[in-house]
């Protein structure tokens, strides 16, 4: 498959340093550029494409697996500093979410193994991370540039879909309109009622 005269492959490894340099260039910025915004609408309520990709163990992990469930699908790159910099929000959100019917899979576009599997031993990632290529990146609209986030609703259709550096806030705020509730007892008193007696 060929993106702008190029196989994809090695135009994803050739123009996502420079992409992610420049949106990283323009964390921060109030509104989103015309790309990012035609990036967003473009692929809203579309079911999302099923795949299957090697995993850190050198098996296959299948999007069959998450189905029914709310996903949270993040493709990024070891190389990419806007993409490591919302990892840690990733991380405190799949620990946050995860009795909530959510889960959050990062889809490496690393050109090997190795610095990914190192990257999630020394981060102690809580979710799995997966060997991404340019063909799934077509899939899920052929987007020019890293970080993209998208959020898939439990009936396997593409809720939301973040261009560049994720504010926790806004990912949080789509979240809590499509995981499941709360479980019941999952609240903690900060400090008892009485040395003996809880209120919860």
């Amino acid at each position: 498959m060929r993106l702008f005269g190029l196989p994809t492959r090695s135009l994803i490894g050739f123009a996502c340093p420079l992409a992610c340099l420049l949106i990283g260039m323009m964390l921060g910025a109030p509104q989103r550029s015309a790309l990012q915004a035609a990036e967003n609408d473009t692929q809203i309520g579309k079911r999302a494409p099923e795949w299957e990709l090697v995993n850190l163990e050198a098996g296959k992990t299948h999007s069959k697996q998450f189905k029914g469930k709310v996903q949270v699908l993040n493709f990024w790159a070891t190389w990419c500093p806007p993409c490591r910099a919302e990892i840690p929000h990733f991380k405190d959100l799949a620990e946050t979410y995860k009795d909530r019917n959510v889960v959050f899979v990062g889809i490496s576009l690393d050109q090997s193994l190795g610095p990914v599997k190192r990257f999630h031993r020394t981060e102690k990632m809580n979710y799995p991370l997966l060997m991404g290529h340019g063909d799934l990146v077509q899939a899920f609209g052929g987007f020019s540039a890293i970080p993209q986030t998208f959020v898939i609703d439990a009936e396997g259709r593409i809720h939301k879909q973040f261009s560049g550096l994720v504010q926790k806030k806004d990912l949080q705020e789509v979240l809590e309109k499509l995981a499941k509730p709360k479980p019941k007892g999952s609240a903690r008193c900060e400090k008892p009622i009485h040395p003996i007696l809880s209120a919860c």
